[in-house]
């Protein structure tokens, strides 16, 4: 696998993304890649028909352009249309639990709130009711 540094200005959102992202999570997102950079890569396709389409990592590239960055790992992949919008797909679907057992015991939960989970002490308690 290699990731490499690519101009923000050459990656193009794939018009058919059906990812959205509220404001809240907007400013986590934006406040983790301020602070820490853009350490997850952005998959783009690289076959000739879609060349330097965005297939995941949308939300990262809008706040990096917002931030004005000028380059971000990205992981190409070569993909068909078909194939490509899958992958979309998948890369947001499959996405898992927390384990909020795990959370409490290794976090503080102030800490937890910090990092965006505003809500967490009424999931628990759902959970546990």
């Amino acid at each position: 696998m290699k990731i490499i540094q690519v101009k923000i200005s050459d990656l193009k959102p794939a018009e058919y993304n059906p990812r959205k992202i509220s404001k809240e999570d907007y400013d986590q997102l934006k406040k983790s890649i301020s602070e820490f950079g853009c350490v997850d890569p952005i998959i783009v396709n690289e076959n000739p028909e879609r060349q330097n389409i965005v297939i995941g990592g949308h939300q990262r590239l809008k706040v990096m352009r917002d931030l004005k960055l000028k380059e971000c790992p990205v992981f190409y992949v070569n993909l068909d249309p078909k194939k490509e919008k899958e992958l979309n797909v998948r890369l947001n679907k499959n996405q898992g639990e927390w384990d909020f057992d795990l959370l409490l015991e290794n976090f503080e939960l102030e800490d937890l709130k910090g990092f965006g989970f505003d809500d967490l002490e009424e999931k628990i308690n759902k959970i546990n009711n």
